[in-house]
């Protein structure tokens, strides 16, 4: 019986070998099929999609530089502010000396004025007319000052000096009266038309009224064109972002927009929708045609397949049954020249190995698990140094860290004065030694006080109290520990041939805290209070330890503090800042 079935077996299988190659080529076709469907599939929507994502970044970006164009010009009218003179005309004076400064550093201001509260025009400096003061002119009714008076910045409608060039008022209440200065819009111009979606794409702004306000054809902004007709001006208003409508020529085009909340302008991004066809269609195209040779070559690969398989598949069968049963002295013998020899080779070679795992498996079982235990908990210590230990644990039990805001906390920055001049003439092993030793001095502070470190920047140290655990004492902790690390320098210096000097600096306030970060994951801290305390360091003197009056509230009952008084800060004004003299005697 068993000399018939190997008969069987070596007879050369003619009706399997239609029958495989058949079942192969079919299963390809359809799988390459399937593949190329989903493929064109997602490609077709990933490429609209990017294109239409695109837009609407490009738009918000446009935006939001304009936006901020605006509140600078804000801002720095903000900064024309001085004291008050005691005599009017010195006030007048001064003030003109003022707007003078602010035409050199704003050159979009073409004109700048100060009505008194009264509405009487007392200075006004100009670009383009003959400066006046005291000309006294009676600006009580005009829209600008009227709503300035109120309290609140005025952003004047769109118009054009001479049919040239679009301007806009702006006005803030300041002095007791109204400063109003007349500003170029040539910067939005500019913005927009940097802006390329494509060969043919462009940007353009709209005012509230569907008005022109800028555009790279600058003659369609003169003749005053309303865009309130077009699909994506009329669609602007509804939860799309991303429409299909047709643009002043009635071409079809896809369309971005993003609104200019101070300003009420919206800024609006096209590309015609031919050539968004055309980029949707190429990949599509090139799949088709990757699908079509992938077919020819999968067909000629399943005849050449089917034939070579089929010879030995019976002896394969009979070999791997019988290993199945347990008999691993049966060796299958196969010579082919090919892969299936080298396949019945690998099928001996399991029999034998099989026949040895059996008497160690459980050694093996055993110490792969210790192996896997201290991996794990190797990966446990590496996230624990990380992050902090309520962090790490929430993540590794829930896969995410939630954000969370912490009302009060203090922020601590440090900062090695004069580092970089030193670290210039320094060799590279030295200065990263000299970083680490001090910085881990810092770790060892923060650990024993309970400060969360948050990281390093350069020679920069940053570290906060009151997270992620709050603690009625963050601010005692905080200043504290920048005692400490000031006496650890100045100890160190005694010692070591390089001498340095640090700078402390704390605020205390509101935070954001979580976890970003794919592969390599970081805690960090958000907030208006890490840049007020980043500005206590940088405001501070070296080898003192400089706190706002937040942070002073918390501390005085415990420290002495020297007042500094209201010491100028980069982006904040000016700041009341103490000095931390020492702890005070119970």
């Amino acid at each position: 019986m068993k000399i018939n079935q190997f008969k069987f077996l070596t007879t050369p299988p003619w009706r399997l070998f239609p029958k495989y190659a058949t079942l192969i080529t079919l299963l390809v076709t359809a799988l390459l099929a399937m593949s190329s469907a989903i493929s064109i599939y997602f490609s077709y929507n990933e490429t609209y999609n990017h294109l239409a994502s695109l837009q609407v970044e490009k738009s918000k970006d446009a935006a939001h530089r304009i936006e901020q164009f605006a509140l600078e010009i804000e801002h720095q009218i903000v900064w024309t502010t001085l004291p008050i003179s005691s005599r009017d005309g010195d006030q007048i004076d001064q003030m003109r000396i003022e707007f003078l400064k602010l035409l050199r550093m704003v050159p979009a201001i073409s004109e700048v004025a100060w009505i008194d509260s009264t509405g009487r025009e007392q200075v006004k400096i100009s670009r383009v007319a003959m400066d006046r003061l005291r000309s006294k002119t009676d600006l009580s009714q005009s829209e600008s000052f009227r709503s300035a008076k109120l309290g609140k910045p005025y952003y004047g409608p769109v118009y054009f000096l001479k049919d040239t060039e679009p301007y806009m008022t702006i006005a803030k209440p300041a002095r007791g009266g109204v400063i109003v200065t007349e500003v170029n819009l040539k910067f939005v111009w500019d913005v927009v038309s940097q802006i390329r979606m494509g060969l043919a794409g462009l940007a353009y702004v709209i005012d509230p009224t569907g008005t022109l306000v800028a555009h790279p054809d600058i003659s369609l902004v003169l003749k005053h064109s309303n865009l309130t007709e077009l699909p994506q001006v009329k669609a602007m208003s509804s939860a799309q972002n991303v429409i299909v409508g047709h643009n002043l020529q009635n071409i079809r085009v896809l369309s971005a927009h993003a609104p200019i909340d101070l300003l009420k302008w919206t800024v609006f991004v096209e590309i015609p929708e031919r050539e968004v066809r055309q980029a949707v269609n190429a990949p599509v195209m090139r799949s088709v045609l990757v699908l079509l040779v992938g077919l020819s070559i999968s067909i000629l690969a399943s005849f050449f397949l089917a034939r070579t398989l089929t010879r030995p598949l019976g002896i394969l069968q009979e070999g791997a049954a019988r290993i199945g049963a347990g008999d691993l002295d049966r060796h299958i013998e196969i010579k082919t020249g090919d892969e299936l020899e080298v396949l019945a080779n690998q099928f001996n070679k399991m029999s034998e190995d099989l026949k040895a795992s059996y008497s160690d498996l459980e050694n093996k079982v055993d110490e792969r698990t210790h192996e896997l235990k201290l991996a794990q908990d190797r990966s446990k210590h590496l996230l624990n140094n990380m992050l902090p230990s309520d962090i790490a644990d929430e993540l590794t039990a829930t896969g995410t860290a939630k954000p969370a805001r912490h009302e009060s906390v203090s922020i601590l920055f440090t900062d090695l004065s004069g580092f970089t001049q030193t670290a210039a003439t320094m060799p590279a092993d030295r200065m990263v030694f000299e970083l680490n030793e001090m910085f881990c001095a810092f770790d060892d502070i923060c650990d024993e006080l309970g400060v969360e470190k948050i990281k390093t920047i350069g020679d920069a140290y940053m570290a906060a109290a009151g997270l992620p655990k709050p603690c009625a004492d963050h601010a005692h902790r905080c200043v504290i520990a920048g005692m400490r690390m000031i006496e650890f320098i100045e100890q160190r210096n005694h010692k070591s041939p390089f001498k340095w000097s640090l700078r402390v600096g704390i605020h205390s306030g509101p935070v954001v805290t979580g976890v970003v970060g794919k592969r390599k994951y970081a805690f960090d801290i958000w907030g208006d209070t890490v840049n007020l305390a980043s500005r206590m360091e940088s405001s501070g003197q070296a080898g003192r330890v400089n706190v706002s009056a937040y942070t002073y509230d918390l501390i005085q009952q415990e420290f002495e503090c020297e007042y500094r008084g209201k010491v100028s800060a980069k982006g904040k004004g000016d700041v009341d800042m103490y000095f931390v003299m020492s702890k005070r005697q119970v």
